[in-house]
This record gives structure tokens, C-alpha cells and sequence, in this order.
């Protein structure tokens, strides 16, 4: 009878002190510890990634939380400015109300009549000095309001968007914001 066993060629062998190893086996496993190296270098790298990105959010919100700051300290200083305007608006119409009357009296004397006609010249330049005021301060606060709702543009696309591409656009507006406080300012420094 015969054998139905096929015989095996002989497998290269490497006898490294008393062991005995394939060279097959050795093979398979140096590329097994190369591909799991492999493995565990890439999931470190992604793991250092993934903290860099981290760290990135956690400034740019930050960064998106100090200009909510500055755009509630620009609206607060905002609405002063407005309502110093409105008191200025209300002088003025005490001041030509005060105007109206000094008017309906003047008739009675020549000498009261001088009188009234000197008050009345001061009274409009005086309506003249606030009109122009009053303008000066709309400009400004028009200026400071324009660039706050600039401000918050920029803050909400770094929300929805780049971080760090939108708030770089957000230099140009607080250099507007900057030049039109020192209008608003100069403009109080000139009101007195």
C-alpha cells in the first residue's frame, strides 16, 4: 500500500543558540511587530493632532470672548452718548421755547425790545453751536455703531466658521471703533 501523506519540503531553518526558528516564521513576524508599530505611531500622532485642535478652540474662544467684551463696553458707552445727546436735544428745545416767549413780551418797551433782540441773538447762536453739536454726536455714535455691528459680525462668523481667518478680519473694525471713540471724544472735549 501506499502512502496517501505528501511529504513537505524542508522549511529553512534558523537555530539561533538552542531555539529553532523558520525563516518563515520570523518573517511573519517581524512584519506583524513593524505593522503594529505602525499602528501605534499613527493613533499617537492622531491623538497629538486631535490636542493641538483642542487647544486651538479653547484660545479662539477666548479670543471671541474678549471682543463680546469690548463690543458690550462700546454698546454701554454707546447709549451714554446717546442719551448725553438727547439731554443736549431737550436744552435745545427749552431754548426755543425760553426764545418764544421772550418774543411774545417784546413789545412793550423799546429798551426791553433791545434786550429781547440781544437774547434772541445769543439764543441762536447758541442753537447753532448745539445743531452742530448734536450732528457731531450723531456722526460719532453713527461711527461707533457701524463698527460694533462690524465687531459682531466678525465674532459670529468665528463662531460658525475659521476662528482664526475671521478674527484676523476683525482688526480693520477696531481700528474704526478706535479712531471713532476719539472723534466722539474730541467732540465731548469741544461740547464742554
Amino acid at each position: 500500500m501506499q502512502s496517501t501523506r505528501v511529504e513537505r519540503p524542508e522549511q529553512l531553518t534558523l537555530e539561533i543558540g538552542r531555539w529553532s526558528v523558520s525563516v518563515t516564521t520570523l518573517a511573519v513576524t517581524l512584519v506583524f511587530v513593524l505593522v503594529v508599530g505602525m499602528l501605534l505611531n499613527s493613533s499617537r500622532k492622531n491623538n497629538n493632532h486631535a490636542q493641538d485642535w483642542r487647544h486651538r478652540a479653547v484660545a479662539a474662544e477666548e479670543v471671541a470672548g474678549g471682543l463680546r467684551v469690548v463690543i458690550a463696553d462700546r454698546s454701554k458707552a454707546l447709549n451714554q452718548r446717546t442719551r448725553q445727546a438727547n439731554v443736549l436735544a431737550a436744552t435745545l428745545a427749552s431754548s426755543r421755547g425760553k426764545l418764544r416767549q421772550s418774543k411774545s413780551r417784546a413789545g412793550a418797551l423799546a429798551a426791553q425790545q433791545r434786550q429781547l433782540a440781544s437774547d434772541f441773538a445769543q439764543a441762536e447762536t447758541s442753537r447753532h453751536k448745539l445743531t452742530a453739536q448734536r450732528a457731531a454726536f450723531a456722526s460719532a455714535a453713527a461711527a461707533l455703531s457701524s463698527c460694533s455691528q462690524g465687531l459682531q459680525s466678525v465674532v459670529a462668523a468665528a463662531q460658525n466658521g475659521k476662528p482664526k481667518a475671521e478674527l484676523a478680519k476683525a482688526r480693520p473694525f477696531l481700528t474704526r471703533c478706535n479712531h471713532a471713540r476719539a472723534r466722539l471724544g474730541a467732540v465731548q472735549k469741544s461740547a464742554g
